[in-house]
């Protein structure tokens, strides 16, 4: 399993199936932040199914929505350091 794979499956793990998503960023570490995701939303690059709606409030559903999240993070590569001096 890929580093991505096992971010996403702790997430799966610690995420209840449906929060509330102004507590996204607390029950994240602030990985994911509301606003921006509300950005995203409303230029419609988040699929509808990631969401339900209880009055006014935003629900968020945790597997579609990480399946959706998972596409856009990246593995981290590692830097050389080559040529610098470490004075």
């Amino acid at each position: 399993m890929d580093t991505i794979e096992r971010v996403i499956e702790e997430l799966r793990a610690a995420l209840p199936p449906v929060l509330a998503g102004q507590s996204l960023d607390e029950l994240t570490g602030n990985a994911v932040h509301w606003p921006t995701v509300q950005n995203a939303r409303s230029r419609r690059e988040i699929p509808a199914e990631c969401f339900v709606y209880a009055g006014r409030k935003v629900l968020v559903r945790r597997d579609p929505f990480l399946d959706w999240w998972k596409t856009k993070l990246r593995a981290a590569v590692e830097r050389k350091t080559g040529g610098r001096c470490d004075a």
